[in-house]
């Protein structure tokens, strides 16, 4: 039999046999998540949905089975995954049956009975389930998790005061009985996976592995999962001829294998996403997500495929061009990642927030050259919108304008590697993205303002950091009397215990801090400027943030070769490729000349995307949601 998945009511459940097979575990759901369905059902039901409208339960996974029961054959379901979800549903029917409704049976109401849960080992808890008693939950693990959760759901409904009145009860009551055509209705997600008949054995070694399949993670029923079985079920190509339908579902299989082979390279997800590998079990579902127009804000974890599943109740569409556009669009992004000018326009714009699937449906509207225009547009009205003099007048200071510099630096990296034609490598978005965080850094420091006063341990961190260059200046200056006593007060301050105060330590390094300030005048850029700020992604250091340009120097090279990521104008900067002279060079320093030379640089590569001080309003772009 072909998979099975559609969109079933509460109600239409009522009268079905369930089997719960013996390597299931038994039913463990907390208060917490009893009382989260309800609250999501009654929230639900608050918003008077129109009709057809519902609330969506995560999959049931069932399939067909036969069984005697006191010399009866039944004719019910295996349950591979959803116990939990189907027997809290059991609960919360019986308590409506039982509380609200007062009645025995469901048949007079609803021409249907409450459906049954039988347990292949646990037989006992289908009679405790029918019969929920005080006095025996305490007899087994199961009994106990059973009572606890029907005690919640009395609880809820007696003390919440969501459901305090006959006319709120009612539409509840409504709501989670409701038919598919009512205003309003709870729903579950169907499943039956494609199988064949084979032997008793047989059979329960595949459910088996279903079930260790759906619970372990290895392939977990995600969103994509059961879209692919909408792709593949019997009539979702019941239009056209049954050789074409069998071509056209191997064709999907083929591809599928294939888009998500290429998704699961972490070079070409990070250049696509920013989002998390590990959030995406299937990473084809980055496409579907696409597709469904996904916010990053969307709770509903099965937004995405209940869109493609309303998809396929569309007479008038054909899931075959549904699948057509899924391959266009990765195949715009294969060709996107190949081209070097659209690889590092197309993943900046990603990288700092643009939508990917609004840049996929723009470009075709455009030809390559035009939507290469449009790109640009978008980096010079929107991302970076500003003059370089706007640029050279952000403050890392101020709190407003910390991401600005960090946008534009950031482009100043990506746009350094794309203009140089003798760099064969692409801009790693795979290890910019795998930096948990970046920071801003200053290249030099010029005082103490960075260090907190309150922790002694940051200064003495301080202290070691800078003793070893100044022990290196007095060796360069042996006869530096103010040098040397300089040293033994931070080496004795260094090792105090108790007395050392923030105002002898300012002292101490405000001096310190002159031996690394000479040479070279700071000229009329400042400390909080862009003219003294790199791009660096590291752990919180203090310390090091506070350190004078040699110390960073230094600190830069040893992370270089254990591995870090370090983009590469932050690593220019280090390596002092903006000192022009080729002689003489002053290591310890970063003075006005340097800083000079690397604005200067920072306008060079900026500079088209930039607008000019004559034309303030520009060219207009659109805006990507």
């Amino acid at each position: 039999m072909q998979a099975e998945l559609e969109l079933r009511t509460i109600f239409d459940l009522l009268g079905h046999h369930f089997y719960i097979p013996h390597y299931q575990r038994g039913y463990r759901w907390t208060s917490e998540q009893v009382t989260q369905l309800l609250d999501d059902v009654w929230d639900f039901a608050e918003k008077d949905p129109a009709k057809g409208e519902f609330y969506c339960i995560q999959p049931i996974v069932v399939k067909p089975k036969k069984w005697e029961e006191n010399g009866n054959s039944i004719d019910g379901f295996e349950v591979i995954d959803g116990q939990q979800r189907l027997t809290t549903s059991y609960l919360i029917i019986k308590y409506i049956k039982d509380y609200l409704l007062k009645v025995d049976s469901l048949v007079e109401d609803y021409g249907k009975e409450l459906f049954t849960l039988r347990y292949e080992t646990r037989t006992d808890s289908e009679s405790y389930l029918a019969d929920i008693s005080a006095d025996d939950y305490k007899k087994n693990i199961d009994y106990f998790h059973i009572y606890s959760a029907y005690e919640t759901i009395k609880n809820w409904f007696a003390e919440s005061g969501k459901v305090d009145t006959r006319t709120k009860k009612h539409k509840l009551l409504n709501i989670f009985l409701g038919e598919k055509t009512d205003n309003g209705s709870v729903q579950v997600i169907w499943y039956q996976p494609e199988h064949r008949s084979d032997t008793n054995g047989e059979e329960l070694k595949k459910s088996r592995e279903l079930f260790t399949r759906l619970n372990m993670g290895k392939i977990p029923l995600t969103n994509a999962e059961l879209i692919k079985a909408l792709f593949l079920s019997d009539y979702s190509f019941n239009n056209v001829p049954e050789k074409e339908a069998s071509r056209r579902k191997l064709e999907i299989c083929q591809t599928w294998d294939i888009v998500e082979q290429q998704i699961a390279d972490e070079s070409f997800w990070s250049f696509i996403t920013n989002a998390k590998q590990k959030d995406y079990p299937t990473k084809i579902e980055l496409l579907f997500d696409f597709m469904a127009k996904k916010e990053e804000h969307q709770r509903d974890p099965l937004h995405t495929f209940l869109y493609f599943l309303n998809l396929s109740k569309n007479e008038h569409l054909d899931l075959w061009y549904v699948w057509l556009k899924i391959e266009k669009y990765y195949q715009t992004l294969v060709e996107w990642q190949k081209d070097r000018n659209l690889y590092h326009k197309v993943g900046f714009l990603i990288a700092v927030g643009k939508n990917a699937r609004v840049l996929i449906e723009k470009s075709e509207e455009y030809l390559k050259d035009e939507f290469t225009a449009y790109l640009d547009g978008i980096i010079k009205n929107e991302v970076l919108d500003c003059t370089f003099d706007d640029i050279l007048n952000l403050r890392y200071n101020k709190k407003s304008q910390y991401a600005k510099l960090e946008t534009v630096l950031l482009f100043f990296n990506v746009e350094t590697i794309r203009n140089n034609s003798h760099i064969s490598e692409f801009y790693p978005f795979r290890f910019h993205k795998n930096v948990e965080n970046w920071s801003l850094e200053h290249i030099h420091a010029q005082n103490s303002d960075f260090l907190d006063q309150t922790k002694k341990d940051q200064w003495k961190k301080w202290i070691d950091c800078h003793l070893p260059l100044l022990k290196e200046l007095l060796e360069i200056d042996t006869k530096n009397q103010e040098l040397g006593e300089l040293i033994n007060k931070l080496q004795v301050f260094r090792n105090k215990t108790v007395g050392d105060t923030w105002s002898e330590f300012e002292q101490l390094a405000s001096v310190a801090f002159s031996y690394f300030n000479k040479g070279d005048e700071n000229g009329d850029y400042s400390i909080h400027s862009i003219s003294n700020l790199a791009l660096l992604g590291q752990a919180d250091n203090s310390a090091l943030n506070n350190s004078v340009f040699e110390v960073k120097r230094r600190k830069i090279i040893e992370m270089d070769t254990d591995g870090n990521y370090i983009p590469v104008c932050t690593k220019r900067v280090f390596l002092k490729y903006f000192e022009k002279q080729s002689i003489n060079q002053q290591f310890y320093f970063w003075g006005a000349t340097e800083q000079k030379n690397y604005v200067s640089a920072l306008k060079s590569v900026l500079d088209q995307f930039l607008k000019q001080e004559s034309s303030e309003n520009g060219n207009e772009s659109s805006s990507i949601a």
